[in-house]
């Protein structure tokens, strides 16, 4: 299980500053221009009103129609069309089978396909909603070809995966085909995001309420057209089910989350390729990019103690020298193409074979690159002192305030 971290933890020989945010709170949102290829567009300036925000927050989605123009939506359509060919996900479905074709992730780089991520219109109204500046978390464009049996009803929180983990994220969804009872509709159930809350705001470590789902409304079409914007909240339940269209059913899935919300799971690791195929400013979307693999992964544990917290060491016979438990990582999810980074399930195991004790949750903290690979690290709150009683034979630890860390870990 994962759960996040909603305060900083400073004793890091790293810089982390992830529960600061430097946003003026402007619930106005001004779009500019949008650009595809030799496509520009001009589009008039446009603001979410408080109405929008208030419908957004009471039903879990908002529409804002016509952000890509009908040229911009069928050259966008095109450029998937003609990527899904080679370069998809998953790579054992070969177009045109029946099925869900996926291009997501570093394949932003792909000529073509990274204004949509840094389109005004779409960031502007995202920030807006988030109440923060945001982070690209998932890049995804879906196609889905005539035979493909749609998707159930769920929502995308998901505590173990990179994209869902955050405490505050959402969908922008563009259509590229309209999305009718003929190519397939995507219906959300208004209201569905308020079944699941936080449990306590005030702690230091949120969790949540698991959804009852029979307490469903009843799903709704919204009816959308290509080119049109629809914002999800990360809880709200959705589906899409099957068509009956002989084309292709084609749409852009990104995820952002608020820069104050990193997901639990550790950010999806962007390359410099799909950084540099953003512009200068739409770069800052960008969280964490680096060329070298996740190779292993460390764990700071904090325990509160009177004043101050203290942190965990071990001590490493072979260096002489301190340091966080730590081992080589794998990924989690195993099967879902854009879904990198997730090592917490791989952690939890170098521990329990470490130490000899469970961690039954921890957060991703940041990326270090270091030669031969980055490690993940993540922190863990140990409210309950489980690691005074450590008894495994051969294990030298000892407790370590913030300061010493700083000076020992530089």
């Amino acid at each position: 299980m994962v759960r996040h971290v909603t305060k900083q933890n400073r004793a890091m020989w790293f810089s982390t500053q992830y529960g600061i945010s430097l946003y003026n709170g402007d619930r106005s949102c001004i779009t500019t221009f949008s650009l595809w290829g030799n496509i520009m567009t001009t589009i008039n300036t446009m603001a979410l009103s408080d109405q929008q925000i208030d419908a957004y927050d009471e039903n879990g989605y908002l529409i804002i129609r016509n952000v890509l123009s009908p040229d911009e939506a069928v050259g966008l359509r095109r450029i998937v069309q003609q990527q899904v060919q080679y370069n998809s996900y998953p790579p054992s479905l070969k177009y045109p089978k029946p099925g869900k074709y996926t291009i997501s992730g570093n394949k932003l780089a792909e000529p073509g396909l990274s204004p949509v991520a840094e389109h005004p219109a779409v960031v502007e109204a995202v920030e807006c909603l988030l109440g923060q500046p945001a982070y690209l978390t998932a890049y995804v464009a879906y196609l889905r070809t005539p035979g493909d049996g749609g998707s159930g009803p769920h929502c995308d929180y998901k505590r173990w995966r990179p994209v869902g983990s955050s405490m505050n994220w959402m969908f922008s969804i563009i259509p590229l085909t309209d999305f009718d009872l003929e190519c397939g509709p995507f219906l959300v159930a208004p209201i569905s995001h308020k079944l699941t809350q936080v449990i306590n705001k005030r702690a230091r470590i949120w969790d949540i309420t698991r959804p009852d789902i029979a307490q469903l409304s009843p799903f709704v079409d919204p009816e959308l057209k290509a080119g049109d914007l629809l914002l999800v909240n990360q809880h709200t339940w959705h589906k899409a089910p099957a068509g009956i269209s002989t084309q292709d059913r084609c749409g852009i899935f990104n995820k952002y989350c608020a820069v104050n919300s990193p997901p639990a799971a550790g950010y999806y690791p962007y390359n410099n390729a799909a950084l540099s195929a953003l512009i200068d400013a739409g770069q800052r979307l960008i969280p964490i990019c680096f060329d070298q693999s996740i190779i292993t992964t460390r764990l700071l544990i904090d325990c509160p103690s009177g004043r101050e917290s203290k942190f965990l060491l071990l001590y490493d016979d072979e260096s002489d020298c301190w340091e966080l438990p730590d081992g080589v990582g794998w990924e989690e999810e195993n099967l879902v193409g854009w879904d990198i980074g997730a090592r917490i399930g791989s952690l939890q195991a170098l521990i329990e074979t470490q130490l000899d004790i469970f961690i039954p949750w921890m957060s991703y903290i940041a990326d270090i690159e270091k030669e031969g690979g980055v490690c993940r690290v993540y922190g863990y709150l140990d409210q309950y002192c489980s690691f005074d009683s450590l008894t495994k034979g051969g294990i030298r630890c000892d407790w370590f305030t913030e300061y010493q860390l700083q000076h020992m870990l530089g």
